[in-house]
């Protein structure tokens, strides 16, 4: 009885600091209104008394139906969690599974998967239970420096919709963290200033330059520190062109792997393409929804890093374009929404010193795309600052 009310106590304190935690960053965004206003968003955290009460090592049992297991536990950015998983599974066609899983068929390719770059049938976790939390391969064994702090969930990786038969029995054990710096948190919150977006124009263009896309967000780091954050936190680059597609996706299909970098258009900021371009979404459905992206380089710095900007949009399906009557893709014209996933998919990936709403000294809240569809916003730029 202790243990369930520990997880009862548990799982009240975490959806209540999550709740806090999202509250407060809607509202900060919302209350970040007056030009000028720079508004931080406080990241997640476990706290001491979230783990105090916590045991050193556990056994979970996870079935093959492919549900996410609650540990019952929370775990802090920095600790060590060691896994170890025995057991055995029998997929839906019949093939045995051990935790490290099998390799993919091709009528596989046909099914969604909670993590596709992981086996079939093999043991996974994630930590968290925002969408934006990027689930991770478990196998047999792993000892994992843990990103940053949420709930543990473990699964199976089989889709739901066929399941499998039989579980795993994981034991794991924690380690805790060492101490973090919060000189590096209160030097990066300095950096968060208006004049990050002194110069940068509000809206992107297309070829012919009709105003398009908000500019939503300000990332501070090194290229490199850019593109391992949005790797870490499960983007992908896609392909430039539509021939490179073609090749890659072959390979990718060769080789029993899903393929998620379909191409996208070219955008405009500072009279050049984007410099970089990620996308993140499932496989079966990339094509016509998915989370994507566009970045530039702004050529200026803030505390000697690199300052980059861009536009974020989800997109929802398809749509007439309105200037030439073919297709496009549909967004979702909250636009606000795809700004914050972009946030919190690094929070969760761990790769953030520090993130605040800035409201542009002339915040734009509701305009067109450059293929003629609507989006609204509070106006604010959200801004982040990556480890380094």
């Amino acid at each position: 009885m202790k243990i369930k009310s520990y997880r009862f106590e548990l799982s009240c304190a975490l959806w209540l600091a999550c709740g806090i935690v999202s509250a407060a960053q809607d509202a900060a965004s919302k209350a970040a209104s007056a030009p000028g206003t720079v508004t931080p968003i406080a990241l997640p955290t476990i706290t001491a008394a979230q783990t105090s009460a916590r045991k050193a090592s556990y056994s979970i049992t996870v079935p093959g139906s492919g549900d996410w297991t609650d540990a019952g536990f929370a775990v802090a950015a920095g600790e060590t969690v060691s896994y170890g998983a025995t057991g055995q599974l029998t997929l839906w066609d019949a093939r045995a599974s051990a935790p490290a899983g099998v390799a993919r068929g091709w009528k596989d390719l046909l099914r969604q998967f909670p993590l596709d770059s992981a086996n079939a049938g093999a043991l996974i976790g994630r930590i968290g239970s925002a969408d934006a939390a990027v689930p991770f391969a478990i196998g047999g064994q792993l000892e994992q420096t843990v990103p940053a702090g949420g709930e543990l969930f473990l699964a199976a990786n089989v889709p739901k919709e066929v399941g499998a038969q039989g579980s795993y029995k994981v034991s794991l054990k924690i380690t805790a963290a060492k101490p973090v710096s919060q000189t590096t948190v209160s030097q990066a919150t300095a950096l968060f200033t208006p004049a990050l977006l002194d110069g940068v124009p509000q809206r992107v263009g297309d070829a012919q330059g009709n105003p398009g896309d908000m500019v939503n967000f300000c990332i501070v780091g090194t290229k490199d520190a850019v593109e391992k954050a949005f790797t870490a936190a499960g983007w992908v680059q896609v392909d430039r062109t539509n021939n490179a597609a073609v090749l890659n996706g072959l390979m990718a299909t060769l080789s029993k792997k899903t393929y998620t970098a379909v191409p996208m258009s070219t955008l405009y900021l500072f009279g050049r393409p984007q410099d970089m371009s990620y996308a993140r979404g499932d496989a079966i459905t990339v094509a016509f929804v998915r989370h994507h992206l566009r970045v530039w380089d702004t050529g200026r710095t803030a505390g000697g890093l690199p300052v980059w900007v861009g536009s974020s949009t989800h997109d929802e399906g398809l749509e007439k374009d309105q200037r030439n009557n073919g297709i496009t893709h549909h967004i979702d014209p909250e636009v606000d929404k795809e700004r914050d996933f972009i946030q919190s998919s690094f929070a969760a990936a761990g790769v953030l010193d520090a993130a605040a709403y800035i409201t542009p000294k002339d915040p734009l809240h509701e305009a067109k795309t450059a293929t003629g569809g609507t989006f609204n916003s509070d106006g604010n730029v959200v801004a982040m600052v990556l480890h380094h």
